[in-house]
Formats: C-alpha cells, structure tokens, sequence
C-alpha cells in the first residue's frame, strides 16, 4: 500500500537527502558547488569539514540546470546566467537552445523514417525472387515527386537526378531517404526504361503518395539503368492474364549500395498499376 503520511517540511536538506529528491547525485552537486554553478543555501558547522545544506526552494533551480545541461548548455555558460540573469537573457538563451533541439528533433526523425524505410524495402526483396512478375495489391506510400526530367536537353541520367536531388522540394528532400523512377505510363517505362519521366524519394512526410491498388510487380538484378527486358516481359505477362495497364509506373532498388557491395546484385523493383478485366489467380502467377 502508499505510503499517506505527509511529507515533513524541513528548512535545509542534507546532499544526500536533495540527491535523492532531484536525481541529481551528490557528486555532480559537489561539482556544481566548486565550479560556482550552485551552491548549498549553507553550509552546516560542527564537523572536521563544513557540510552542504540545502533549501527545498532550490529544487526547481538545479532542474532547470540539469535541464540546461542536458540540452548542451556549456557549464561556463550556466555559470555565467547563475551569476548574472534577467528574463531577456533567459529568453534569448531559451529561444536558441529550443532551434538546435528543435533541429536535432527534424535529424532524429529523418533518421528513423530513412531506416525504417530502408528496413521495409530489404524485407521485401529478402522474400522477392530475381525475374519473377507477380500481380498484387500494394499500400499507399508518401513520396516526393520531382518535376519532369529533361534528358533530352542535359547531359544524361547523372545530371537529371542531381538536378532533381538540389532543387527546392515542399517538403524538403531529404538525402538520406531512397529515390526511384516515376513513369506517366507503361509505354513510357517500353519506350526508354532508364530514363524516368520524374523522380521521386519514398518519404512519410511527402504531399504526394504513390497510390494503394493493385500493382503488376516484376523484380530482376543489376546495376541502375539496367531492366533486362523487365519492360517487355511484365507488358506480356498483362496480356496473358487479363490485366489493363492503365497507370504510372514505380521502379526502386530494394537492394542497392546501402545493402550489397556487389552493383550486379542490385534488385530493381518495377510495379505498374493495372485494372482486371478478368479474374487473376489468387495465388503468384508462375512466369511464363
């Protein structure tokens, strides 16, 4: 059962008894009390060396330093505000420590999102096998969606996705996180598989999203640019099977250099939305 007896009032507070109450332990109090940081309410007498004392009021001032401290306040400047503070320098200290937590908040969170990204994709080509096509329905994905390249009037493949990693996205594009291919349209992806009509980075805080639906998923191995005649055997496998390509094409490496070291070992995914117009085995299609 909790303890209901209330708590007695004491003027002062033996360090250990304040270590206790704050979490903050008596070494680092100590270190505060030498460094001119924060110092006892008292010191006791009657023993060979003098003793700390606290007050109860002091409480809310060591959180604070603990909490400066924590944020990556320097203690010379934690002594400084100790001896000399107003509510503008609080303010202004306040104001810039609440930027960089702020900041390495958007860092951590950029972090993770890239990981589990990266997480999610090797999962799914850990279970994928090399030139199988497959009909099945995929979920919504958040992406940032570039505009439309260029590769006419650049220089090639290199130039359009720097391009498209330097310029202004809303939301920011993160470089961390994976890109792939955009195409309008299957006769695009047939026409010219290694030159995308956009680019996109897999991204949770993208305003544009990569539709949920049924999805005509091939897989095959390689370096970026290379397909191996993917285009043409997904395109014949619709055929076969009833299916109407009648939609934007996605092609991502779930394996690329952040996985493998070997670049012919790449795994390219490539899903195009498709519509039945009849009725498509439940089970995986077996390629033919």
């Amino acid at each position: 059962m909790a303890d209901n007896k209330p708590y007695k009032y004491k003027d002062y507070l033996t360090i250990k008894e304040f270590s206790e109450i704050t979490g903050v332990s008596a070494d680092a109090l100590r270190n505060y009390d030498k460094k001119g940081i924060f110092k006892p309410a008292k010191y006791g007498e009657g023993l060979e060396n003098n003793y700390r004392l606290y007050s109860p009021t002091q409480i809310i001032t060591i959180k604070l330093i603990t909490l400066l401290t924590e944020t990556g306040v320097p203690l010379d400047t934690i002594k400084e505000l100790v001896e000399n503070r107003s509510p503008e320098t609080m303010i202004k200290l306040f104001s810039k420590q609440k930027r960089m937590s702020e900041g390495e908040i958007n860092r951590w969170q950029n972090g993770n999102s890239a990981m589990s990204i990266y997480w999610d994709m090797m999962v799914e080509g850990m279970s994928a096998t090399e030139n199988e096509i497959i009909a099945m329905e995929m979920p919504e994905i958040r992406i940032i969606l570039g505009g439309r390249n260029d590769f006419h009037g650049s220089v090639g493949f290199t130039s359009e996705y720097v391009r498209f990693l330097l310029a202004e996205h809303e939301p920011k594009l993160t470089m961390s996180h994976p890109v792939g291919g955009y195409f309008e349209s299957m006769d695009a992806f047939l026409d010219e598989p290694s030159q995308p009509t956009r680019f996109y980075s897999v991204d949770h805080t993208g305003n544009e999203k990569k539709e949920a639906g049924l999805y005509l998923v091939g897989y095959t191995r390689g370096y970026y640019g290379e397909t191996n005649e993917l285009p043409k055997r997904m395109a014949a496998f619709a055929k076969r099977n009833g299916l109407l390509l009648n939609g934007p094409v996605y092609n991502i490496h779930l394996f690329n250099e952040i996985s493998v070291t070997d670049p012919n070992q790449y795994l390219l995914q490539v899903s195009a939305s498709v519509k039945e117009t009849r009725r498509v085995p439940s089970q995986r299609p077996t390629l033919r």
